[in-house]
């Protein structure tokens, strides 16, 4: 081979291997591609294809279902009642953002009377209550009260608020006047935390002596801020069924409008 065969091989050797390089660069990404928690491939940390390990989304392997303890109608006024369903998170570190559910209110009969939906939070490792007000059974009477999520809830990695919410939100100076017209109950919530605490819920529930609930209420309340406190009252229209004695008061946070 001449000399100046030689050169032009090596020119075009060059050539070959800095288009190669460049070629390289660009399918490299495509071809190795970093794992991700959406690319439909268990891969990485990934437990499951899409969820588990570093990935927010929870494998439903790894989830335990609500515990459903008991619903019930409880009576407000006239054929007016409340629909309450006192349910368990019993998974430490996952909660739900949206839950839909169903509440089926049958009479003596068993036909269904009615049902109610909504949608919910599921708070992480915490027991709950789910309130449907004002529910109106017209000239039947109530039997029983059913309640179930709509399948396939979307679980996510998420703490229980402040890690230790029993200890920085705290009910104190609770005050039930069980009068034979308009009882009612009354209480303090206490945030001994460092945050501001948006919205929120408080459910009164009212049990009998053999810790049957004989009877419900809600309130929604406003900010709370920290080392704040704030009264609640709850009341009923009529008298109650039984005698009350002991009681729950419930202090209900969406976990996922808050930043801690």
């Amino acid at each position: 081979m001449s000399w100046a065969s030689s050169r032009q091989l090596k020119y075009f050797s060059g050539l070959v291997v800095f288009l190669g390089l460049i070629i390289f660069a660009f399918i490299y990404p495509i071809i190795f591609k970093d794992s991700t928690c959406s690319d439909g491939k268990k891969n990485g940390t990934e437990t499951g294809v899409d969820c588990g390990g570093s990935c927010s989304l929870m494998c439903k392997e790894d989830i335990s279902a609500p515990a459903i303890a008991w619903s019930r109608a409880f009576h407000v006024t006239a054929n007016n009642f409340n629909l309450v369903a006192f349910v368990e998170n019993r998974n430490k570190n996952a909660g739900v953002m949206s839950a839909s559910y169903e509440f089926r209110v049958y009479d003596s009969n068993n036909k269904l009377l009615g049902r109610r939906q909504g949608t919910t939070f599921i708070p992480p490792n915490q027991q709950f209550a789910i309130f449907e007000p004002r529910f109106d059974s017209g000239e039947s009477k109530i039997k029983s009260v059913s309640f179930e999520f709509v399948p396939n809830l979307v679980w996510v990695k998420k703490f229980p608020i402040l890690q230790t919410p029993q200890q920085s939100i705290k009910v104190n100076n609770i005050m039930l006047d069980n009068n034979k017209d308009t009882p009612n109950l009354s209480a303090i919530i206490n945030n001994n935390s460092i945050y501001d605490i948006p919205e929120f819920d408080v459910i009164a529930i009212l049990y009998d002596a053999e810790k049957n609930a004989i009877n419900a209420s809600k309130t929604h309340k406003g900010t709370l801020i920290n080392n704040g406190s704030m009264p609640v009252v709850f009341t009923w229209p009529e008298a109650l069924t039984s005698e009350p004695v002991t009681n729950e008061v419930m202090v209900l946070i969406n976990p996922f409008s808050v930043s801690f």
